[in-house]
């Protein structure tokens, strides 16, 4: 991998506003711990991230600059696989990403005049450029909910091969309404009960911890029981 896509997996774990854990880092590269901090010290001398110790990396500046055209390319190559080819929305992510190893500015342009300037991906994640990167809390993951029986919505995923195929089989989507119905403090899972189909699902941490949720106002709770 080169030192781009290392850093689009920085910033695909909330690198552009928040300290990225190694160990992450290490899951979603697929490699040891020690190749993680060896290439987290080669970007920092490179001043494309910045590592402080105990707390992980985050992208500098000129490290948001250089991968923010490969997201871009990236993000509008699955949009354009999902909605003008038909590739199933779990395998668009790993296609997107194998033909978007350099950013390539008239592929960019001209995707997006073909799409009409799309702000969103199929997975509920910007655009970058064409809309502004937001900022989110931990306490938007799903794994920072602590309160039962809270109703909430899905509105993106962290870009992942693994979450893509195992959200397939237990059939969770962008923009389901989710109520938590169980926490188990010790491995700390929780039980869900999908609103679009009627299912209870265990779903351990390693998952919730890539489902970014928000809280539905009660005008529309109220509006669902009605």
């Amino acid at each position: 991998m080169n030192d781009l896509n290392f850093l689009r997996l920085i910033f695909e774990l909330g690198g552009s506003f928040q300290n990225v854990n190694n160990i992450d880092l290490a899951i979603k590269a697929n490699v040891s711990k020690a190749s993680i901090s060896d290439r987290t010290q080669h970007l920092s001398k490179l001043g494309l991230v910045k590592y402080t110790k105990y707390y992980g990396t985050k992208l500098t500046k000129r490290g948001l600059n250089s991968v923010i055209p490969l997201i871009q390319q990236q993000r509008l190559i699955e949009i354009w696989l999902y909605e003008k080819l038909n590739i199933p929305i779990n395998d668009i992510y790993e296609k997107s990403c194998s033909l978007s190893e350099h950013p390539d500015l008239l592929l960019i342009d001209r995707l997006n005049t073909y799409l009409d300037y799309p702000t969103v991906c199929p997975h509920g994640n910007v655009v970058p450029i064409n809309c502004e990167i937001p900022k989110f809390s931990k306490g938007s993951l799903l794994s920072g909910q602590n309160t039962p029986h809270t109703k909430l919505q899905i509105i993106n995923f962290t870009e992942d091969n693994y979450l893509f195929k195992t959200l397939e089989n237990i059939d969770i989507k962008l923009n389901d309404t989710i109520e938590i119905i169980n926490l188990n403090n010790y491995d700390h899972s929780m039980v869900v009960l999908n609103l679009r189909t009627g299912l209870k699902q265990i779903l351990p941490k390693n998952i919730t911890k890539m489902i970014r949720i928000k809280n539905i106002p009660d005008e529309i709770k109220n509006r669902k029981i009605n």
